[in-house]
């Protein structure tokens, strides 16, 4: 039984490797002639009637089809949140990036496969999804999809009394997001703090843009699902929050843009 386990942890070792060669290439490779859309949205993004994703994001326009975001925003950085544990001989304990379940049945057993995935641009957009199947391939593209039709826009800046710099490194004030019981407080940190939270978050916030934050969580954060959700709703308070014009111009704000990152 451990021998099989051993086996099935290299199989899917295997499995990552390739379907990152495989989403690279199919992401590049978006034909936009041979989409069809189904959704009134997705027609007018075809069409050209809308170019830009600020427009649909600012209207509160809902993304049922991840070909949206491939027109509107093709460059996006994908990565996948270690979410699951290895099973071994010795009792396994190494990260992966997909959290197995399997259901017992009269026939044997039958495993599941999910995964986190987050992308961005690095410039202040985000998005996270999970996806969950019978085999890693397509839970990968189904977390990769969901994260398209979850994308979101932050504000950024320099909240921090310590730096006072305006540039947009950290974030304009202390936000909370809580999921379950885990509860997750990002606050405003100077320049080179860092990422001082919990690495899987650091990856939500390196993929949106914000170089230094300062961190406090609260409950059962050793539940990763619930973590990643939960600083994925601070997150979304970012823009939820009214700033007036001239605190905004102390505080650096700045909002999610298409193109590439400013020089920081």
């Amino acid at each position: 039984m451990a021998e099989d386990n051993l086996i099935e942890d290299e199989i899917i070792e295997e499995d990552i490797v390739k379907e990152k060669i495989v989403e690279e290439k199919k992401h590049t490779a978006f034909d936009k002639e041979s989409w069809k859309p189904k959704t009134s949205l997705g027609m007018k993004v075809k069409s050209g009637e809308i170019d830009n994703l600020e427009y649909v994001l600012d209207n509160r326009l809902r993304i049922l089809e991840h070909e949206i975001v491939d027109v509107l925003m093709p460059n996006l950085v994908i990565d996948l949140l270690f979410v699951g544990q290895s099973k071994g001989k010795f009792g396994g304990g190494q990260k992966r990036v997909f959290r197995q379940t399997q259901k017992k049945t009269q026939e044997g057993n039958k495993p599941h496969f999910g995964t986190f995935a987050v992308l961005g641009n690095g410039n202040g957009y985000i998005g996270i999804g999970y996806g969950k199947s019978k085999e890693t391939v397509p839970a990968r593209e189904k977390a990769t999809r969901d994260a398209k039709q979850n994308i979101v826009k932050i504000l950024r800046g320099c909240g921090s009394w310590q730096c006072g710099c305006k540039k947009p490194h950290s974030i304009p004030f202390a936000v909370e997001g809580r999921k379950g019981s885990v509860r997750i407080r990002l606050m405003p940190a100077p320049r080179g703090t860092g990422l001082s939270i919990e690495g899987e978050c650091a990856k939500m916030l390196k993929i949106a843009g914000i170089k230094d934050i300062r961190s406090h969580t609260f409950g059962q954060t050793r539940t990763k699902v619930n973590l990643i959700y939960a600083c994925f709703e601070a997150l979304k308070k970012l823009s939820k929050i009214k700033v007036q014009e001239e605190d905004a111009e102390k505080l650096g704000i700045v909002e999610g843009a298409i193109g590439a990152q400013n020089e920081q």
